[in-house]
């Protein structure tokens, strides 16, 4: 008797951490339950209130309103005169990683939304100037390796090293990876997407390309993983100088977005002088965020701030033609938000 398939697991599974992040009161206080441990605590069993009250200095007023939104948010489950974790969220504490570094991330930017958003919807310029989040995300600090450099800069390869890790799974079933052997990934961060493909198939052999302090940040984010062999790290130059070459894999993930039209398209550019005949360039990127009549969850609020970068896959693929790729084809992925996975080859 032929032995049972074992199933590919979802792709999207992750995306049930999202349930707990649909608005900012119910998040808040998940935030807090795990900076101050109580989530940790709860997973050795129930507890009463009185007993988190003193275990987490919370007085029988602190102690109430908080268990009482986890509740409201299906954290945890009254049980008596206490609480414990509920099944649906011990299920998701898998991708603990991921849903911290939500919070955190949203946390954040939080400030940026409640305080200027007019000046993002009339005046993007002042805020781009005035915002925490492009504070962050300041690459002017990812050239020189210093101590103060790599610690603001591991600050948010953190938060995009967790969506990476995630999203992959999706890009990897989505595409066939099997027949590549040399890969480079342009603004490859920390090399996580680089990881998961070197991970699935053993052929693999892959490049990141990005700025010094990132590529530091990167190797010591795969120092202990066995596919670190594998994946090595060349600099990129603030003068965007020639990508190495002799490649039959490029990719971008999520990183064309952050550059304006005219920079993006010579990035493709570039990226057709790295492959080798016949290779093939993929794009896999958020497309533009269409809310609707839905409301926007808190988790979303970090991506929903880039609203302006995202493009249609029509732009993407205009370029690529214009610059001779063939066989240029598109397809869409609904994650947290539409997804773009755009391949063509030279």
């Amino acid at each position: 008797m032929p032995a049972t398939p074992t199933p590919m697991p979802d792709p999207k599974d992750y995306l049930r951490v999202d349930a707990y992040l649909r608005d900012m009161t119910s998040a808040v206080a998940l935030d807090a339950a795990f900076r101050l441990g109580l989530v940790d605590h709860l997973l050795r069993g129930p507890a009463s209130a009185a007993e988190l009250g003193r275990q987490f200095h919370l007085d029988a007023q602190g102690a109430q309103i908080l268990l009482s939104l986890l509740a409201a948010n299906e954290v945890v489950a009254w049980q008596g005169p206490g609480v414990a974790l509920t099944p649906a969220f011990r299920a998701v504490l898998p991708y603990r990683e991921l849903l911290r570094a939500k919070l955190d991330f949203a946390r954040l930017v939080a400030p940026d939304f409640l305080e200027l958003l007019p000046q993002l919807l009339t005046q993007p310029q002042q805020f781009f100037e005035r915002a925490r989040l492009f504070r962050l995300f300041d690459y002017g600090r990812c050239i020189e390796l210093n101590d103060d450099n790599l610690r603001d800069t591991a600050a948010w390869v953190r938060f995009t090293t967790a969506l990476t890790r995630h999203e992959a799974a999706a890009c990897l079933q989505a595409h066939d990876f099997s027949g590549y052997r040399r890969h480079l990934d342009v603004g490859g961060n920390s090399g996580e997407f680089a990881l998961q493909l070197c991970r699935q198939h053993a052929q693999l052999q892959s490049q990141v390309h990005d700025l010094p302090v990132v590529c530091e940040v990167g190797r010591r984010h795969l120092a202990e993983q066995p596919e670190a062999n594998r994946i090595g790290f060349s600099l990129a130059s603030p003068q965007r100088e020639a990508l190495p070459g002799g490649f039959d894999l490029v990719t971008f993930k999520s990183m064309l977005h952050d550059w304006p039209d005219d920079e993006t398209r010579q990035f493709l550019a570039q990226a057709r002088e790295a492959l080798v005949p016949g290779g093939t360039l993929l794009i896999f990127e958020r497309g533009p965020y269409q809310p609707h009549a839905a409301p926007v969850p808190y988790g979303l609020l970090p991506v929903l701030l880039f609203f302006r970068s995202y493009r249609p896959s029509s732009s993407y693929q205009h370029w690529l033609q214009e610059l001779g790729f063939r066989d240029i084809q598109s397809q869409s992925l609904a994650l947290d938000m539409p997804f773009h996975l755009i391949t063509a080859r030279r």
